[in-house]
């Protein structure tokens, strides 16, 4: 359930491995929005409404990067962990994690792949603050009076484990493991799921949903860029486009990557709304 909201908005990454960029008028948005809480345990304000959902990252605070998490992640703790969230995760990002499920996939945005580089990046410290507290406005709820501090530890331990558990999976099963190739609907659609978990409204709009600090992408298909093209440009921008303040989105996988490209070839204007 993770976004780079904020970050995009107001222009400040707080990964080292990231450049700061301040957009002036975007910070005052942040800040507004950071003044009223991020914590989904509280009634949400009229501000928040109007930036619902924009933020994932900036929303944690600076004292959850001092939190450690205590526990090792021995069979036990990972079978513990694993219990957790088939009780209390699992309905929205189903038991393999990649949330595709009824419920998970009707949310706005959609509640993200905790398989997925982007959630994988997270800190320990990190992902506790987000279980512990919730988003407000992204369907993540605030879990803090229901997991204890120790449960969400083991959580965390079981949930860094499910890529390799998904994989194991793949090995084990009586039939050799072959990647399903989408065919190029499924990729557009998969793509449209990924344009808003990523957070791309936030700087971009879309048939006259998002906001302009950066192009409008309603006509992206029209513009004649190669699907090699815009991969290049999601994982490094500013070598495609002299000073371009977007992120790297290098974090994801090939095929996250081919299915944004082509969500955003099938956009053409007005034909968008005939399909």
């Amino acid at each position: 359930m993770l976004t780079k909201g904020l970050h995009q908005i107001a222009g400040i990454e707080r990964r080292k491995d990231r450049r700061p960029h301040i957009l002036g008028p975007g910070l005052f948005i942040a800040v507004a929005f950071l003044a009223c809480g991020c914590s989904a345990h509280k009634k949400p304000s009229s501000v928040e409404t109007a930036l619902a959902n924009v933020a994932k990252d900036l929303v944690i605070p600076m004292e959850a990067e001092k939190l450690k998490n205590p526990l090792g992640g021995d069979p036990q703790t990972v079978s513990q962990g694993q219990q957790i969230y088939v009780q209390s995760c699992a309905i929205c990002h189903g038991n393999d994690g990649h949330g595709q499920t009824t419920l998970g996939q009707g949310m706005y945005p959609p509640v993200m792949d905790l398989t997925s580089p982007h959630v994988q990046h997270w800190n320990d410290s990190e992902m506790f603050w987000v279980i512990q507290n919730g988003v407000r406005l992204t369907g993540m709820a605030s879990w803090k009076a229901t997991i204890s501090p120790d449960d969400t530890w083991k959580l965390i331990i079981f949930i860094r484990r499910l890529p390799n558990l998904n994989g194991a999976v793949a090995r084990n099963s009586d039939q050799p493991a072959t990647p399903s190739k989408k065919t190029p609907e499924q990729l557009i659609t998969y793509g449209r799921t990924l344009y808003r978990q990523e957070g791309c409204f936030t700087c971009h709009q879309l048939d006259g949903e998002g906001t302009k600090v950066g192009p409008d992408l309603t006509i992206e298909g029209t513009r004649g860029r190669s699907a090699e093209w815009l991969i290049g440009h999601f994982k490094n921008p500013s070598a495609y486009v002299a000073g371009s303040i977007m992120p790297s989105f290098k974090n994801l996988t090939d095929e996250q990557l081919s299915s944004l490209t082509a969500f955003l070839e099938s956009q053409k204007g007005e034909a968008n709304n005939r399909r």
